[in-house]
């Protein structure tokens, strides 16, 4: 029997982000003798286990309970959608499903708050763990891929809550206010169809858009080092691993003002703020146009990572939650 199966949405990307998160926590549980395993949910297909993570609490939390998995046994970690659209618009029926689970995560304060607001009975269940970086993986310090610059990078799947297509938008209004040929690049798969169809129709008439498709994440520190900036559009997050790889990598980040990006980012300290092309243009262009004005925001960036988003300490949290999910304290 597995100590803990975690499970991801079945069509999660191989660069998806909680199959990124998952398998994190999964190499740091291994470590301190805790046997974990990473597989998309498939209801006719589930091993036996003491623990079941669930990682996105509608798509896999919610299904578990249906399918008559002891709420005992079920973990949730809630990732961004489920939360900032799912339960902001069906927050009672959600509710009444997740009741029965005991133990349940967030990634930041404010994450838990809005889960409070419309479940304040759920105090004693709802943990905050900030989620981590592999920092080996994601360094200062290694190869630079080869871009013409100034890069802008945008990394993360391509759907509408990216707001992968409002990208080229940003930069394109970039390009015009500083007269300068920056080039932007997309590194993530499609997975949405129309939000897809949407970027290759902007890109094919902008030479200056290249799109990335699914790069492997062996090779996306790569791309942190050599951006000029990373960019961030999505309208509602979790919080982001592009954006804590691109830090820990020592990348300038913008990112759009919300909660999920308010926990990584403070304006002009950890890197930019915007809410609309008018303020990303005003805030950014100095840093394209001279980037050595970037250099103290990205140093506190990546001790920002270093410090706050820690692996053992991640670790060591899940570690306590299973205790108290099985109420015994009995891994090897």
């Amino acid at each position: 029997m597995l100590d803990v199966q975690m499970l991801i949405p079945g069509d999660t990307p191989h660069t998806g982000g909680n199959q990124i998160s998952a398998e994190r926590v999964q190499e740091g549980l291994a470590r301190i003798g805790i046997t974990a395993q990473v597989a998309r949910y498939d209801p006719l297909a589930l091993p036996e286990a003491r623990i079941y993570h669930a990682w996105n609490a509608v798509r896999v939390g919610v299904e578990l309970v249906a399918r008559g998995v002891p709420a005992s046994s079920i973990v949730v970690t809630w990732t961004g959608t489920d939360l900032w659209q799912d339960w902001v618009n069906h927050s009672e029926t959600i509710h009444q499903a997740l009741e029965a689970v005991r133990v349940q995560v967030v990634f930041t304060e404010d994450a838990r708050r809005l889960l409070l607001t419309r479940a304040p009975e759920w105090a004693d269940r709802i943990e905050v763990i900030p989620p981590s970086v592999d920092v080996e993986a994601f360094s200062a310090y290694g190869l630079v891929a080869l871009a013409p610059h100034p890069l802008i990078l945008v990394a993360g799947g391509i759907r509408p809550v990216k707001r992968s297509a409002w990208a080229i938008d940003l930069v394109e209004a970039l390009r015009e206010a500083t007269g300068t040929d920056i080039r932007l690049a997309i590194a993530g798969p499609v997975r949405e169809r129309g939000e897809g169809e949407r970027v290759v129709e902007k890109a094919a008439a902008r030479p200056w858009v290249r799109l990335l498709g699914e790069v492997p994440k062996h090779e996306m520190g790569q791309w942190y080092r050599a951006a000029t900036l990373v960019l961030n559009c999505s309208e509602v997050e979790g919080v982001s691993n592009a954006l804590m790889e691109a830090m820990a990598c020592g990348a300038l980040v913008a990112a759009t003002d919300i909660p999920g990006n308010r926990s990584l980012i403070e304006h002009e300290r950890t890197g930019v703020l915007f809410g609309s092309v008018e303020e990303f243009v005003g805030r950014v262009k100095g840093y394209v146009n001279t980037p050595a004005r970037g250099r103290p925001l990205r140093s506190r960036a990546r001790q920002l990572i270093l410090e706050r988003h820690n692996l053992v300490k991640e670790s060591a949290a899940y570690r306590a939650l299973y205790e108290r999910c099985i109420g015994c304290v009995c891994w090897r």
